[in-house]
């Protein structure tokens, strides 16, 4: 693995998101979350390939800053860029249909590009935004099951993090269930 090169995208990415935060954790810095994806493939899923590492450092670049594919091809070469734009999210498309196509995508998807979405949906479910709603969170978190099960075979380590963690965030929505039981008036 090119070391130089993961800490080369590590900045990159820390200078594009440095403006933003976590939904979740409490409004952590967002490089943190591509930390811990790029972690999660490291420690739990064994994996070497540095273009897999920084495409998953740099996976929400084109979604969610400034970045264009052009730089990313420029500085990190076109298979990064591959992978990164194979788990780009279109966010001109309605929420159902991004998730439908993702979804889509990923029945046909190499197990790189697998890799990098369970270990992004590790992340995002071990920290759902407390200010998210019951139905939004169970809607998530189905949804994310969905990716989760789609990608199942690309790492079984990976895979059993993900259903821990999946075991955690249930609890966590089920917490934020609301009552809708109602007693009765004593007659």
């Amino acid at each position: 693995m090119s070391q130089e090169v993961l800490l080369d995208a590590l900045n990159f990415a820390a200078i594009a998101h440095k403006d933003q935060s976590r939904k979740g954790n409490g409004g952590a810095p967002y490089i943190n979350h591509l930390i811990e994806t790029c972690s999660l493939l490291t420690n739990v899923a064994k994996v070497t390939d540095t273009n897999v590492l920084v495409a998953a450092v740099l996976h929400d670049c084109l979604e969610d800053t400034d970045v264009t594919e052009l730089d990313i091809l420029t500085r990190f070469g076109q298979t990064v860029l591959d992978y990164v734009k194979a788990v780009t999210d279109d966010k001109s498309l309605s929420l159902d249909v991004r998730r439908k196509k993702q979804l889509d995508s990923l029945k046909t998807a190499g197990k790189a590009v697998m890799l990098i979405k369970l270990a992004d949906h590790c992340s995002n479910i071990a920290s759902l935004p407390e200010s998210w709603g019951y139905e939004r969170l169970r809607s998530y978190l189905h949804w994310s099951n969905e990716i989760s099960t789609l990608c199942l075979n690309s790492s079984r380590e990976l895979s059993d993090e993900y259903s821990a963690r999946y075991e955690k965030a249930q609890l966590f929505i089920k917490a934020r269930k609301p009552n809708t039981s109602q007693r009765k008036p004593d007659a």
